[in-house]
């Protein structure tokens, strides 16, 4: 089958991450086309596409209103001729009824705004329960399917016990923290770092955004400095090799669809704490497989950060560790997500 993943740019976020691990896992076993529109593209995120994927990019300029560029954008994807055209996002939609192959979409978040032309889309596919539930509630409409979020656990290094007096902490995302809670991580920080009865904890915050000059006075400001390290943007495959270095990975989210990063630290073999709103809690399994705390309380982060750090190298908590990796490599293997995406590709076909 002759497959295209259309995003209208590619950079450093999750969606583009999944779109990339998503084609090179059906570049296996079918023709892949990653077709970016705009000429925003992030070299680290283009060189992890796999040598049999072919990449075209368009090189619109970032919002252009010019017709050229929709018009050169169609004709490119005729001149592909696929037989699937899965898009990233729902503006595609608009441009439905001018592409003669039929068209998916991935939502790849919760409150994500679809356009009214997304009936177009022969399918709607949501990465998680909850933002299908979220879609549902909001687009009734719309027949949302469940696929869920993949991730390729075997190139994930595991953590090994090693004794150490210091607990190192890891945050993976994009630094808004409006969004991703950065800041009720740091002020938790401070909270543990004070308490004399409990060893030091680091954080390493991996990710670029808005809000990395307010996160820094923020650890300044609470005399934590010494004690955070914003490390900037990291290559996948760093990240996937550099988690297991860490014991603990904590996803202070006030909004998330799901949580690829969090499925990583549990494939790693590092205990996750993530806010108890529905993408994240349905990842680690409403609590099986790690810890949870009242989102947006910084309260109740330190309490749980204390809980994990007093109980480290249990043999419940080690317990816990390996169940974990046992759950993603089950229920998050990006070859089950890859399948599940060709099965509806093959249904839509043949109608």
């Amino acid at each position: 089958m002759k497959i295209i993943h259309f995003l209208w740019a590619l950079d450093q976020g999750g969606a583009e991450n999944l779109a990339v691990d998503l084609a090179n896992e059906q570049s296996r076993d079918h023709e892949v086309v990653m077709l970016v529109a705009n000429d925003k593209v992030d070299h680290a995120v283009k060189s992890r596409l796999l040598p049999a994927v072919r990449f075209v990019c368009v090189g619109r300029p970032a919002a252009s209103k010019n017709p050229y560029w929709i018009a050169h954008l169609l004709l490119v994807i005729q001149a592909l001729r696929p037989q699937i055209v899965h898009s990233h996002s729902d503006k595609l939609a608009s441009l439905g009824w001018l592409i003669a192959a039929p068209l998916i979409l991935t939502v790849h978040a919760n409150s994500i705004r679809l356009s009214a032309q997304s009936c177009r889309f022969a399918a709607v596919c949501c990465i998680s329960r909850a933002v299908q539930q979220d879609i549902h509630i909001r687009y009734p409409h719309l027949e949302a399917r469940q696929v869920d979020n993949g991730i390729n656990v075997s190139r994930i290094a595991v953590k090994a016990a090693r004794p150490s007096p210091m607990v190192r902490g890891v945050q993976v995302s994009r630094l808004v923290h409006k969004t991703k809670g950065q800041d009720l991580l740091i002020k938790a920080l401070a909270a543990i770092n004070a308490d004399s009865l409990l060893p030091t904890l680091t954080i390493d915050f991996i990710g670029e955004g808005s809000s990395l000059d307010y996160l820094v006075e923020l650890a300044a400001e609470l005399g934590v400095t010494e004690f955070c390290n914003f490390l900037g943007s990291m290559p996948r495959d760093k990240v996937h090799s550099s988690l297991c270095n860490y014991d603990i990975l904590v996803q202070p989210s006030r909004d998330e669809g799901f949580g690829l990063t969090v499925a990583e630290g549990m494939a790693a073999g590092v205990a996750v704490i993530v806010s108890d709103i529905d993408g994240p809690m349905e990842v680690i399994g409403n609590g099986d497989f790690g810890h949870a705390f009242k989102t947006d309380d910084v309260s109740s982060l330190t309490a749980t950060l204390r809980t994990v750090m007093s109980s480290m190298n249990t043999p419940a908590a080690l317990a816990q560790l390996i169940a974990a990796r046992g759950h993603v490599a089950a229920k998050y293997d990006l070859g089950r997500m890859s399948g599940s995406y060709v099965k509806i590709y093959n249904e839509i076909v043949c109608v």
